[in-house]
């Protein structure tokens, strides 16, 4: 399935609450996304994105058919992890199981690579994701571990898995 990682623009709106209105995605990202999704949320999300200098951080919307239908964050790190990045990504319900994580994946990976001084880039699903865990796979990702008892998210404690892609 074809897609593009393009800027996010307001323009993006309808399409990011109709995507988001998902319980799923709410509950399986570390980040708080509420459900169900609502307008001025929306609106401060897609706007902190589009202010985004791009100096810490890429941010970019999936695009099919014209239409936002995911997302894609790189958050660069700072101190000691100077070199290292943390990414999330997301998709709505219509577009997950179709194989196209992980060609998302390592779209934004090879962006980042490219352009900014990041030679490790990790991810963080939950343990129990493997729908995300096995795009992270596919994308090129190493399992390096567990991290138990380390979420607290909706008054539930979960493990998370660390997942990492060294730059060649």
């Amino acid at each position: 399935m074809e897609f593009q990682l393009k800027k996010w623009s307001s323009n993006y709106l309808d399409d990011f609450i109709t995507a988001t209105n998902d319980p799923h995605i709410s509950e399986n990202l570390c980040e708080f996304l509420p459900y169900p999704m609502d307008t001025a949320f929306a609106l401060e999300y897609i706007k902190e994105r589009m202010l985004n200098s791009e100096e810490r951080q890429i941010c970019r919307a999936v695009i099919i058919d014209g239409h936002a239908v995911g997302g894609v964050d790189v958050v660069f790190g700072n101190g000691v992890f100077a070199k290292s990045a943390e990414l999330s990504i997301w998709l709505a319900a219509p577009y997950r199981g179709k194989g196209i994580g992980a060609n998302i994946i390592k779209a934004a990976c090879e962006e980042v690579f490219d352009h900014y001084d990041i030679i490790r880039i990790e991810a963080h699903p939950y343990a129990n994701h493997s729908s995300a865990e096995s795009s992270l796979l596919k994308a090129g990702f190493i399992h390096e571990g567990t991290l138990h008892s380390a979420i607290y998210k909706n008054g539930q404690i979960f493990d998370y898995e660390i997942f990492a892609l060294i730059k060649a």
